[in-house]
C-alpha cells in the first residue's frame, strides 16, 4: 500500500467518529413526575431508663409531584461522536442559566396511643399539605478550567391538619385543628475548578425561613376551648464542597460531596394563657457519594449513597437543650437512556431512612424510625 494511500485510510478513520457526531443544541426542556410513600413508628419509649410498652405510635405519609425545568447554554454544546451522551454539558464547558418549578400535594395520618393501668389515650390525625419549590441559577465559565456559580431558591409550604383524641373510660373526647404555613428564600455563591475531565467545587449558602402555625382545640368537656400561634424566624447557613471525577475515556463518573449547616432560629408561642419566647439551633452534617456507569453513549446507570446527620436545640434565651438527634441514611438508584440523540428519558428510586431521639442524652426519651421510599420519572428535549 504507497504512502498516499495509508495517509487516506488514516484520515477516514479519524474521520469516522466525527461523522456519526450530532449537530449541536443549546436548550433542555425536562420534566419529572415523581411518587413519595412513608411509614413512620415508635418503636422504644423509655422512661426514667426503663423501656415502656405503654405508648404506640405510627404514621403513613403520601406525596406526588412534577418538577419541569429549563437549562440554556450561552454557546452551542456539541458532540465529538464519542463521549456519552449524558455528559456532553459537562464537557462543553458552556455557560449557562437554568430554572426550575416543582408543585406536590402531600397528605398524612397518624395514631397514637397511651395505655395506663387506670385509663387510656387514643389520639389520631390527618392532613393535606402543598409544595412549592422554584429556583434559578446559572454558571459561567471565565475559562476553561475556572466557573463561578449562583443561584436562589423560593420554598412555600402549606398544611392543614385535623385531629381527634379520646380518653377511656370518662369518655372526654377533643378535636383540634392545626394550619401551618411556612416559606424560605435562599441563594448560593460557589466556584467550580476543572482539572483536565475531572471537578473540584465549593458553595455557600445562606437562607431565610419563617413558619406560623395555628392551633384550636375544643373540648366536649367543661375545659373552655383552646387557641394558640406559633411564629418562628430562622437563619440558615450551609458550606457544601464537592468533586465529580472522570474514568475510563468518560465511561465511569464519580460524584461526592459533603455540607455542613447551621440554622439559627427564634420562636413565639401566644396563647389564652401566656406567650413565652424561645430560640433554637441546628447543625447538620451530610456527605453523599454517587457514581455512574455509562454502558454506552446512550445508557447511563448510577448509583448512590448518603448519610447525614442533624441536632436540635431550643429553649430560652441563653439556656439551650437538645431535644432532638436525627441520623439519616439514603440509598438511590438511577438510570438515564436516550432514546435519540436529542430525547432522554429516566427512572430513579431511592430509600431513605431516619431515626430520631427525642430528647437525646436524658434517662426518659423516645425512638422514632422513619423509611420513606420516592420513585420518578423523567424526560427531556434537546434542540
Amino acid at each position: 500500500m504507497s504512502i498516499a494511500s495509508r495517509a487516506v485510510l488514516l484520515l477516514g478513520l479519524l474521520a469516522g467518529p466525527l461523522a456519526a457526531a450530532e449537530p449541536p443544541f443549546v436548550t433542555e426542556l425536562s420534566i419529572g413526575f415523581g411518587y413519595e410513600g412513608s411509614a413512620t413508628d415508635r418503636p422504644l419509649v423509655v422512661l426514667d431508663g426503663a423501656p415502656t410498652a405503654a405508648y404506640a405510635y405510627s404514621a403513613d405519609g403520601r406525596a406526588h409531584g412534577v418538577d419541569v425545568a429549563a437549562t440554556r447554554w450561552l454557546s452551542s454544546v456539541g458532540d465529538d461522536g464519542r463521549t456519552p451522551l449524558a455528559l456532553l454539558p459537562f464537557v462543553a464547558r458552556a455557560s449557562s442559566v437554568s430554572a426550575r418549578l416543582a408543585l406536590a400535594g402531600t397528605s398524612r395520618d397518624s395514631f397514637g396511643s397511651f395505655s395506663g393501668q387506670e385509663s387510656s389515650l387514643e389520639v389520631r390525625l390527618s392532613g393535606d399539605g402543598s409544595l412549592r419549590e422554584a429556583d434559578l441559577s446559572a454558571e459561567w465559565f471565565f475559562t476553561r478550567s475556572f466557573a463561578v456559580r449562583g443561584g436562589f431558591e423560593q420554598e412555600a409550604e402549606r398544611e392543614t391538619a385535623a385531629s381527634t383524641g379520646v380518653e377511656r373510660p370518662s369518655g372526654r373526647a377533643d378535636v383540634s385543628t392545626a394550619g401551618t404555613r411556612s416559606s424560605s428564600s435562599t441563594g448560593s455563591l460557589g466556584v467550580a475548578l476543572r482539572l483536565g475531565d475531572h471537578e473540584v467545587s465549593a458553595t455557600g449558602s445562606y437562607g431565610e425561613a419563617d413558619l406560623t402555625r395555628e392551633d384550636a382545640s375544643a373540648f366536649t368537656g367543661s375545659t373552655q376551648p383552646y387557641f394558640s400561634t406559633l411564629t418562628s424566624a430562622g437563619i440558615v447557613r450551609r458550606a457544601t464542597v464537592g468533586t465529580r471525577l472522570v474514568f475510563l475515556e468518560r465511561r465511569l463518573v464519580i460524584d461526592a460531596s459533603g455540607s455542613y449547616a447551621g440554622t439559627t432560629s427564634s420562636s413565639d408561642l401566644e396563647t389564652s394563657l401566656s406567650g413565652p419566647f424561645a430560640q433554637g439551633r441546628a447543625i447538620a452534617r451530610g456527605a453523599a457519594v454517587e457514581a455512574t456507569w455509562f454502558a454506552t453513549r446512550r445508557l447511563g446507570i448510577s448509583a448512590g449513597f448518603g448519610t447525614g446527620t442533624r441536632s436540635v436545640s431550643s429553649g430560652s434565651p441563653g439556656r439551650l437543650r437538645p431535644v432532638r438527634a436525627e441520623t439519616e441514611r439514603a440509598f438511590s438508584m438511577r438510570a438515564r437512556w436516550f432514546a435519540s440523540e436529542r430525547i432522554w428519558v429516566s427512572l430513579s428510586a431511592s430509600r431513605t431512612g431516619t431515626e430520631e431521639i427525642t430528647p437525646p442524652d436524658s434517662s426518659t426519651w423516645q425512638r422514632f424510625d422513619e423509611t420513606a421510599d420516592h420513585v420518578m420519572l423523567g424526560a427531556a428535549l434537546r434542540f
